[in-house]
């Protein structure tokens, strides 16, 4: 009896490995194709290590070494003769744009901020007339304005002697009362200035010291400086 149970007992001990056998083979055929694509990451890893470690000592051993210096600091004061006359037309036509191209919803904001290019004495014309006189118009009427620029028209006028410059800057304008254009007529800008320490806020330093404007048609503005090139080559002719 001893003997025949020990039998049973061993054959039920066979039988248990074969089924962990079994288990463990399935357990392996089941994550067998994610164990081959860890290898097979294992396999890359290595050249791909080495070559990283490869490139890096060949940047450490044979780059460049680049030493930026900060730009020389710009002096504290541009006179009107270092400055091109690309910088003066760039503040005036900001400055038109500005004042002469607006909406009644936004127009306090805007002659706001052309104040803030402004100097003596243009800075008190422009608070009595501009900032009171005419944006209460603007606004009460319910008034708009588009000023279009004619690019072929700008003209820069330097006077060394003085420290100015004065551009001019003609276009057309159309107004809006509501939504209703009134007739569109010709408009000349003429914006005069100089120059003051430069700060953080002003890069050149370029100031408006006088706005004038008055109305003045393209053909207007062309006969004029057919006229003015006359007179100056008459005026060389004289010299010679």
């Amino acid at each position: 009896m001893a003997k025949r149970a020990i039998k049973q007992d061993i054959r039920q001990l066979e039988t248990i490995a074969g089924r962990a056998g079994a288990d463990t083979i399935k357990l392996w055929e089941g994550y067998r194709d994610q164990a081959y694509l860890w290898r097979a990451i294992a396999l890359l890893q290595m050249p791909a290590t080495a070559l990283a470690i490869a490139s890096a000592m060949i940047m450490y051993f044979f780059a460049d070494t680049i030493i930026e210096v900060p730009p020389k600091p710009q002096p504290g004061h541009y006179s009107v003769k270092q400055l091109p006359d690309s910088e003066f037309v760039s503040v005036a036509t900001e400055v038109v744009n500005l004042i002469g191209s607006y909406q009644p919803s936004i127009a306090r904001q805007q002659f706001r901020t052309a104040r803030k290019y402004l100097w003596e004495p243009a800075l008190s014309i422009f608070e009595q007339e501009m900032m009171q006189k005419e944006l209460r118009a603007i606004e009460e009427t319910s008034r708009s304005q588009l000023f279009f620029i004619n690019q072929q028209q700008i003209k820069v006028e330097r006077y060394p002697e003085l420290d100015k410059v004065v551009v001019r800057l003609p276009g057309a304008r159309q107004k809006l009362i509501g939504s209703r254009p009134l007739q569109p007529d010709g408009m000349v800008y003429y914006i005069k200035m100089t120059t003051i320490p430069r700060n953080v806020h002003n890069d050149y330093g370029i100031v408006v010291i006088d706005i004038k404007r008055r109305q003045a048609s393209a053909q207007t503005i062309k006969l004029e400086d057919s006229v003015a090139g006359q007179e100056v080559a008459a005026e060389s002719d004289g010299a010679l």
